[in-house]
């Protein structure tokens, strides 16, 4: 990642990011299920075979209105995946804050690393609207639009359950994945760390990851 802003406090990206959430319309927020059990767990993070959880096959578009496939990612960095929406008024934008934080505290190793949210709710995320909210955390950051049974499917690929959005009488459902992914050059997850990880614990393992894997 570039154009990283040095110096900037989680709190700040946190208030900044729960804003953004915040002039959204408001939706109903839940993760869902119990996701595939990884195979080995050292602290925050969760390791995994990449064999295991291969590049689902789909093709979406950014939010700048380019193809992007989870095939299709930097083979020269670590991607990390996380599925969301803007309209999230509490664990989205938290989650991308210890993001941005924990990639500023890596230093250097930042560079290493591309993000991506791809949105659980595409009927109401336009394309500006999703590259507004993740500009208030990371310009850098890629936002990801496809239908939504192929990104129920993807994220179920990754062993990450989520659910169509569900109408109801004065209320709209939401569901976003309740980890983030880190996916290799091939796409394919090797690892996870669960939600509500903080920005220090994940950013040392992510130095260590660009270290291992790079």
């Amino acid at each position: 990642m570039s154009e990283r802003h040095s110096g900037a406090l989680r709190g700040r990206l946190l208030a900044t990011g729960l804003a953004a959430a915040a002039a959204a319309a408001l939706a109903g927020c839940g993760g869902t299920g119990q996701s595939q059990e990884p195979q080995q767990r050292e602290g925050p993070f969760m390791e995994v075979s990449a064999s295991a959880m291969p590049a689902p096959p789909f093709e979406f578009s950014t939010a700048r209105g380019k193809p992007w496939a989870f095939g299709d990612v930097a083979d020269d960095k670590l991607t990390l995946l996380y599925f969301g929406y803007t309209s999230c008024p509490d664990v989205c934008p938290t989650t991308m804050a210890d993001v941005a934080a924990a990639l500023q505290g890596t230093g250097a190793a930042a560079d290493d690393f591309d993000v991506v949210m791809v949105s659980t709710d595409p009927e109401r995320d336009t394309a500006e609207q999703l590259r507004g909210w993740l500009d208030s955390f990371d310009p850098e950051f890629t936002g990801v639009r496809g239908p939504i049974d192929d990104v129920v499917t993807a994220a179920e690929a990754y062993g990450i359950p989520i659910e169509k959005s569900k109408k109801t009488e004065g209320d709209y459902q939401v569901s976003h994945g309740e980890r983030v992914a880190v996916l290799d050059g091939d796409g394919a997850a090797v690892g996870f760390f669960d939600e509500g990880t903080a920005p220090e614990e994940m950013g040392g393992v992510l130095a260590q990851l660009a270290e291992e894997r790079l």
